[in-house]
């Protein structure tokens, strides 16, 4: 994330970077996590929120998807014969 230039924003990068990870992270609304940086004394509006997104959401999303790691879409299992005892 250091390409991201933050120069002339109030807030520090930290803040900016955390407020969008929780928006794409857990698709949480604008005012959710409006709300959520307001309990721990953050006081962002929404609206800035979402110039954020629009703003640095594009390159913090394919970072994260980069960092992601996925799941192969075949799982290779053994198969184990089974002697099943007649009842």
């Amino acid at each position: 994330m250091s390409s991201i230039s933050y120069k002339r924003h109030r807030y520090p990068p930290s803040i900016i970077q955390r407020t969008i990870w929780l928006y794409f992270r857990f698709s949480l609304s604008l005012r959710d996590v409006e709300e959520m940086l307001a309990e721990r004394g953050i006081n962002i509006s929404y609206e800035t929120i979402r110039r954020w997104i629009l703003k640095f959401g594009p390159s913090i999303a394919a970072e994260l998807r980069s960092r992601w790691c996925f799941m192969p879409r075949t799982l290779r299992i053994e198969e184990h014969p089974l002697k099943m005892a007649r009842i």
